[in-house]
């Protein structure tokens, strides 16, 4: 943990980018089909004889670690406080989210998930979690007057507009079926007129916010690993659908980027 926290600048932009590559590779391998296991058509599955999980108390565990890193690296930095802190803490909320309110609103009542999956998103995660901790705790100070830069505000209102739009979706997707209900439907309302993936859409201009906010390497690479995997795994669930629902899906729909991809 010790050298961690001390990585200079150097090092550290060196390990990031390195990270960045890895995203791009990754991305590219799930949209050749070659699927890392983050994909939910093998949540009941068990990869690699590693086994399942309840898929709520999966959920839990493998969003938690990047809500913990990132808070632990940020405090654990030699920075007196600064405006930095609001980047962690727009992170943080994203995060609380995803971990500790989201998993308890799905409706998966015995479900499982992959163990693998849980697995690779814990590591993903919490290398992430490092990252941006790491980096607003101990490389870069913020000033003041950065709250009142057009990339703070144009970044900070994409972030929000991201936010409400992932929540607006995952509530859609939630209440999709009535009770006693079961099978698949074709969502509808908010910005499932325009594409399939909403949530994905949303999510993508959350980091994408958050790096115009923070103007950072960080923040890039970080809406990147997550634009493209969200890109590659949305592809994939609009062929889908495509597929599964045939003459009964809106043609107009794009996969998760309204009027592009």
């Amino acid at each position: 943990m010790e050298f961690l926290t001390t990585l200079d600048i150097n090092s550290y932009t060196t390990f990031i980018l390195c990270w960045g590559c890895l995203g791009i590779v990754s991305a590219l391998s799930i949209h050749l089909g070659k699927k890392l296991p983050i994909s939910n058509r093998v949540d009941n599955s068990s990869l690699y004889g590693l086994g399942t999980i309840d898929k709520r108390w999966g959920w839990i565990i493998m969003e938690t670690p990047i809500l913990l890193s990132v808070l632990y690296f940020f405090f654990q930095g030699d920075q007196p406080l600064n405006i930095s802190a609001v980047f962690v803490a727009v992170f943080a909320l994203h995060y609380t989210n995803r971990a500790l309110i989201y998993p308890h609103r799905i409706k998966v009542e015995g479900k499982r998930m992959a163990v693998s999956i849980v697995l690779v998103t814990m590591t993903f995660y919490s290398v992430n979690g490092y990252l941006i901790g790491h980096y607003f705790g101990s490389l870069q100070a913020y000033p003041l007057s950065w709250l009142s830069d057009p990339r703070f505000i144009v970044g900070m209102s994409l972030f929000l507009v991201g936010f409400a739009i992932n929540i607006h979706s995952d509530n859609i997707l939630i209440n999709l079926r009535k009770p006693g209900e079961s099978g698949y439907k074709i969502p509808s309302g908010g910005c499932f007129r325009l594409v399939s993936c909403p949530n994905y859409f949303g999510e993508i201009l959350e980091w994408v916010g958050f790096a115009v906010m923070s103007w950072s390497l960080p923040g890039l690479v970080y809406a990147l690993w997550v634009a493209l995997t969200l890109l590659a795994t949305g592809l994939s669930t609009h062929r889908w659908y495509l597929e599964h629902f045939q003459e009964e899906y809106p043609a107009r729909r794009k996969a998760v980027l309204p009027y592009l991809w």
